[in-house]
């Protein structure tokens, strides 16, 4: 893949922040733990490589899901900063995505920051946002870079660029449009690069609008659509799911509805990725799925028209929030007089049949 093949391996590569690679250079060099924060995309992890190849440190990434407490700390980070590599380098310790440290972790964060006082190693830590109180002591101890997003004319060329070293003769027009719509998010700019390759067409870049119904008779009769048909829709993309959802089943029958399907849940797992995690580079591989994925389920085209229904799943959830809602207040009101969580009371609620809910 592209985002591979051009991931930067010395800060010669690194564009847009000359002076925060200064800082956390400086910074690494004095084995001070140091908090990286920025939206996804602009270069947070790559900058941490580059100085790390430059200086020929050895580098440990960890992923903070897998620091959850206190023995994971000692296992993983500890046993690392205790031993001497074994090709006489200094290290440093990247820990990414502090973002995703529960709250609920059992004191993993503390011993994280006990490591700090005595560690002959640099510790560098990288978040999208920091602010959350629960990195309050984490704030504290280290010291706080901010990497900005990436100007349009910054993406533009590192993917014109690429385009020329590739040979994948995809005009300027297109290269601007790409790095417009990333938002400042170089890894979601090359990933569309990607996908343009893949596709080996230019999308048309002509402002229009569609309906919903003109873009699923496009997905349902075609076999092959562009990636990136929902930009002509004002509906978002959760809304555009269920839409599909609704439809596959009125186009597709067999192996095919399976396929469709398949297709569609695949979209949905990117979908949560980008809730949780808030990876806004996962928006194309949900529209890939969607869009590409789902028209690919058929074997033929078909020129047959379908009158396609909005999705009736937001109505039934609506129904089924008004039936609750009456039991929910009462909940809510209760529980604390019986000392417990309103989630344990509604599982103790159909036990309970002295209660009368009018």
């Amino acid at each position: 893949m592209l985002i591979n093949k051009y991931k930067p391996k010395s800060l010669k590569e690194i564009f847009g922040h000359d002076l925060q690679i200064q800082e956390l250079k400086k910074l690494i060099l004095q084995k001070k733990p140091v908090l990286i924060y920025g939206n996804t995309g602009i270069g947070k992890t790559a900058a941490v490589y580059a100085i790390a190849n430059d200086l020929d440190y050895e580098i440990l990434e960890i992923n903070s899901s897998d620091l959850r407490n206190k023995e994971q700390i000692d296992l993983i980070v500890k046993n690392f900063l205790q031993q001497k590599s074994l090709f006489q380098k200094e290290k440093l310790v990247l820990i990414d995505e502090i973002d995703n440290i529960n709250i609920s972790d059992r004191g993993g964060l503390q011993e994280l920051i006990k490591l700090f006082e005595n560690s002959e190693y640099p510790i560098i830590l990288i978040a999208n946002n920091p602010w959350g109180s629960k990195f309050k002591a984490l704030r504290k101890e280290c010291k706080l870079i901010e990497f900005k997003k990436l100007s349009d004319e910054i993406i533009f060329n590192v993917i014109n660029d690429i385009n020329k070293k590739e040979k994948l003769n995809i005009d300027k027009e297109f290269l601007s449009e790409i790095s417009r719509n990333s938002r400042g998010d170089l890894r979601s700019a090359i990933l569309d690069l990607e996908l343009a390759k893949i596709s080996n067409k230019n999308i048309d870049l002509r402002e229009k609008k569609e309906t919903i119904f003109n873009i699923l008779k496009q997905i349902f009769n075609k076999r092959e659509v562009n990636f990136n048909i929902f930009n002509a829709l004002d509906e978002d993309l959760d809304e555009i799911l269920l839409w599909l959802e609704e439809n596959i089943p009125r186009e597709y029958v067999n192996e095919e509805l399976d396929k469709a399907f398949n297709s569609l849940s695949k979209a949905d797992v990117f979908r949560g990725r980008i809730r949780r995690w808030q990876y806004y580079r996962f928006l194309v591989y949900q529209s890939l799925f969607m869009s590409t994925g789902v028209s690919l389920a058929k074997d033929k085209e078909n020129n047959k028209f379908t009158n396609y229904q909005r999705t009736s799943r937001i109505l039934k959830i609506w129904i089924m929030n008004m039936k609750n809602a009456k039991r929910k207040e009462f909940v809510k009101e209760l529980a604390p007089n019986l000392n417990m969580s309103p989630k344990k009371l509604i599982k103790e609620l159909p036990y309970m049949n002295f209660l009368k809910i009018s």
